[in-house]
């Protein structure tokens, strides 16, 4: 789903930081939670697109982005390479931006994301909430759709922004704004009918009020969620926020399910799948006070090749939490 950004890299697209996309092993991007490179791979794809059509929108984002600076195609410009995986060069792309438009509230939003997926939590918090005031009282905007040959949504600006808000104070284990932010990004996905961006805040929202220990609060968001998986996804096929509701709610049991199957979705190839479902019964367990039980699925959502997946991000931050110093890789790994 667009929730959860990485994707193929093309080092010939770069703008900033080119010598880092040219080397032989990927584009070194930083470093995890538990000291681990995160390194996109040039031959990555995440769904996104077509290898090709993505390489033209890179290449047609970064000339027009270099002819003319404006908000939108530096926006533009940095969630391609975004798509790319190349986040530090995203960012890059955002501070440059912000030199020349310092109030846009939306450059902020994206350098938000992107600071979150360098696991630079406080960064993120302090980037999101100057977005966030300079939106208070404004309508709500929507993203610059990108050229017509490459398939793109007219995202609302404030939504991500809320979101990603709560992903960073989640992160942080601050899951009282978590469930503030989470409710906040709910809000302004109610004024149109989303029912992917429903079930994901429900998902997060849930988790951080429970995990905060607000469990009737918590209750009551599970039981005001009452779609289908066929309105969620109408057409066909699995969502592993959805599927993670269910369970939370008691309607199916943690033994029938484990997903590392590619969805075919964009953002939802086998490793965001598999960590995504792993973090899911983590939490399952942690919530019911096993946390030696949901040790073995933070290990497992851990340990995929994917680096940038909200799940894995969340997972080694409960790793470093609880089970500081301890090995965190799989038997065979």
């Amino acid at each position: 789903m667009r929730l959860q950004i990485l994707g193929m890299a093309l080092a010939a697209t770069i703008t900033m930081a080119a010598p880092l996309a040219a080397q032989d092993n990927g584009s070194f991007q930083g470093t995890s939670l538990l000291g681990e490179r995160m390194v996109t791979p040039h031959d990555s794809n995440k769904n996104v697109a077509a290898p090709a059509v993505l390489a033209r929108a890179a290449a047609d984002a970064k000339a027009a982005f270099e002819a003319d600076m404006t908000v939108d195609n530096a926006t533009w410009y940095g969630r391609v390479l975004f798509y790319q995986g190349y986040t530090r060069e995203s960012a890059a792309v955002y501070r440059q931006a912000l030199k020349r438009f310092p109030e846009s509230a939306k450059l902020l939003r994206h350098l938000a994301h992107r600071q979150f997926s360098m696991r630079q939590f406080d960064e993120s918090i302090e980037t999101g909430l100057r977005a966030a005031k300079l939106y208070e009282g404004v309508p709500l905007e929507r993203e610059k759709l990108g050229p017509d040959y490459f398939t793109s949504t007219p995202d609302v600006v404030q939504y991500y922004l809320y979101y990603h808000l709560g992903q960073a104070y989640f992160a942080k284990h601050d899951f009282d704004n978590a469930a503030k932010w989470f409710s906040r990004s709910s809000q302004t996905a109610g004024w149109g009918f989303d029912p992917e961006a429903r079930t994901a805040n429900t998902y997060w929202e849930f988790l951080s009020l429970a995990r905060g220990g607000r469990t009737a609060e918590a209750r009551e968001v599970l039981d005001a969620y009452d779609l289908t998986l066929f309105q969620v996804h109408p057409e066909g096929g699995s969502d592993n926020y959805f599927d993670g509701i269910q369970l939370f709610k008691g309607h199916r049991d943690a033994g029938s399910f484990f997903s590392n199957q590619d969805s075919g979705r964009p953002f939802a190839d086998a490793d965001g799948m598999a960590a995504s479902t792993a973090y899911t019964l983590a939490n399952y367990f942690m919530l019911k006070g096993e946390r030696e039980h949901a040790k073995q699925w933070l290990k497992r959502s851990i340990n995929v090749d994917s680096w940038s997946y909200f799940a894995r991000i969340q997972a080694e931050a409960d790793w470093v939490a609880f089970f500081p110093g301890e090995d965190h890789t799989l038997s065979g790994h």
